[in-house]
């Protein structure tokens, strides 16, 4: 068991600086509170890393329970007075055991009471304080009036009285199970005889809910009204967007409308204002990969993009990257579409279509404010594409993202923008490629195995099986999730990051001003070192983090 304090580990695991540890202690002086505590109101680091060095402290596992959260026959077990009191969330009630959440592991007497009660060896993971208050209160009010039996409810009394005034709460129900379930987005849409509910969680739409045809149009207009869109309006497509509150949380909603055979098909996007803070160890990039990535971003000037498809996470992986540069040292600025989340010390705008204010002019607003740091949501057009190249080559340092399939064809793409081939080279100092795929779920996981040749049936290429051991007349063991409560039978919890960082070093800026294909600056690539997006994928499988099945699903 480590004797380390917090504020050693909170540093040695690169959460936080010896500066940022400095300016805490300074505001300790003037605020009688905890130094972990005085951390997180700064926003140096989150409550997630706090409980993931407590958990380093007292050697066990973290665990993130708003990615597994608890079985209704585990929460059965403790009164949720008992579970405020004791600070725990009860998660599985296994057979032979019970799987608990607490926020103090060292708490022996916390310890002795969950074995007492259970009755049955207890298995310890530490999550946050924060997150297991509010699950608690989530979690045990759901217990008491599920949201599937509220909805099913005023589904029959609008069969009984054909009165659509339980609208609002309808929707609210809606919003609030699409927060529980972490969905990204809800997709309403209409069809013949009834109108259905997807939910997108982890990457998957999910059908989840079904309600009468009947009631498609008064949903359809209260979403809007709440979006500020023209209710009258059905034949053309409409952009919105909301607040929702849910359990003292406030939730962006993003809605967009298209006009179906069938009525309006409308889609909400969930954001979160409260998210976590981000972290580079968290995401799961390969420890090569990452340590690329850490160096382009202590580099003084150039540019990094983070390309992929949308959804996956390239916002979240700029944040992440933000909290690698000591912003107490180098003065950063962001244009953001929308600003997702607050960091300290950083100055932070959104732009605004509308008004006027593009990424462009943000872009040249910010070379006049002395930066040392530039991040851009996007780069959408030719003229933001040229300014942030000329302000990479005249010192400093551009984070932005741009819609490719893979690392190598960002280049062509900057070609299309009329980017010259030399100041791609000159300019760019990496560009990250990155998918996300789902992680087995801890609770059903179990061992499985298949043969190096139904790999290379998959697609994956002989050498890069060499590369990892891998031969075809042999087993390939993984993890595979059986499905339970847990992961909704999915299998599957939570998502994590495969990539590929490709960097413009001497070689490769050599074959693009020579005009080499994508093919050829590729092989260069994985010839310095670069592990090809596919090849993550590989190595996370082996790990038992995910499974053939899903890197078929996203990489192949």
């Amino acid at each position: 068991m480590s004797k380390k304090t917090v504020g050693q580990l909170l540093k040695e695991l690169g959460y936080v600086t010896e500066e940022q540890i400095q300016v805490a202690l300074e505001v300790k002086k003037i605020r009688d509170r905890l130094l972990g505590e005085i951390l997180i109101e700064l926003s140096f680091v989150s409550p997630r890393e706090i409980a993931l060095v407590v958990a380093k402290q007292s050697g066990r596992p973290y665990i993130d329970i708003n990615e597994h959260p608890p079985s209704k026959d585990a929460l059965r077990l403790f009164d949720r007075s008992i579970a405020k009191q004791l600070e725990i969330i009860p998660l599985e009630n296994r057979p032979e055991k019970l799987v608990v959440a607490v926020a103090d592991p060292f708490n022996i007497n916390t310890i002795d009471i969950l074995k007492r009660k259970a009755g049955k060896e207890v298995d310890i993971y530490v999550c946050d304080r924060d997150s297991i208050l509010k699950n608690i209160e989530i979690n045990y009010f759901l217990l008491e009036k599920p949201i599937e039996e509220e909805i099913s409810k005023i589904l029959h009394r609008f069969v009984s009285s054909g009165s659509s005034g339980e609208i609002p709460q309808l929707l609210e129900h809606i919003l609030n199970s699409a927060i529980i379930t972490r969905a990204t987005d809800i997709h309403i849409s209409p069809e013949d005889i009834a109108t259905h509910v997807f939910f997108r969680v982890d990457g998957i739409l999910r059908h989840t809910f079904v309600f009468q045809r009947e009631l498609h149009n008064p949903i359809s207009s209260r979403i809007k009204i709440l979006s500020n869109m023209d209710i009258a309006e059905q034949r053309l497509p409409q952009d919105g967007s909301m607040t929702h509150t849910f359990f003292d949380e406030n939730f962006d909603i993003r809605v967009s409308t298209i006009p179906t055979i069938h009525g309006e098909g409308i889609v909400m996007r969930v954001l979160s204002k409260n998210v976590s803070l981000f972290n580079l160890d968290s995401l799961g990039f390969e420890k090569p990969t990452q340590a690329r990535l850490e160096k382009q971003l202590a580099r003084p000037h150039g540019i990094l993009l983070v390309t992929g498809p949308t959804g996956s996470g390239k916002t979240t992986t700029l944040y992440a990257s933000l909290r690698k540069i000591n912003s107490l040292q180098r003065k950063v600025l962001t244009a953001e579409d929308p600003i997702e989340y607050k960091f300290p010390f950083i100055k932070q705008t959104q732009v605004n279509e509308k008004a006027g204010y593009t990424f462009a002019r943000a872009m040249r607003a910010f070379l006049r404010q002395d930066p040392d740091v530039i991040l851009l949501g996007e780069m959408r057009d030719e003229e933001t594409a040229e300014m942030a190249m000329r302000a990479a080559i005249t010192g400093h340092l551009v984070l932005s993202t741009l819609h490719t399939n893979d690392a190598v064809t960002a280049i062509p793409r900057l070609l299309e923008m009329n980017i010259k081939d030399y100041m791609i080279a000159s300019g760019v100092g990496g560009i990250l490629a990155q998918r996300l795929v789902r992680k087995v779920c801890i609770f059903c996981r179990k061992e499985a195995s298949m043969k190096g040749s139904e790999l290379l049936k998959m697609g994956i290429p002989e050498d890069m099986l060499n590369r990892n051991g891998i031969s075809a007349e042999f087993d390939v063991n993984y993890m595979r999730g059986e499905g339970c409560e847990m992961c909704k039978g999915t299998g599957y919890s939570g998502r994590g990051v495969i990539s590929e960082l490709l960097e413009i070093d001497d070689e490769v800026g050599d074959l693009i001003v020579a005009g080499a294909s994508p093919l050829k600056i590729y092989t260069k690539a994985v010839e310095s070192g670069m592990i090809p997006i596919l090849e993550s994928g590989v190595l996370k499988m082996l790990k038992g983090i995910t499974t053939p099945e899903e890197i078929l699903r996203v990489a192949l």
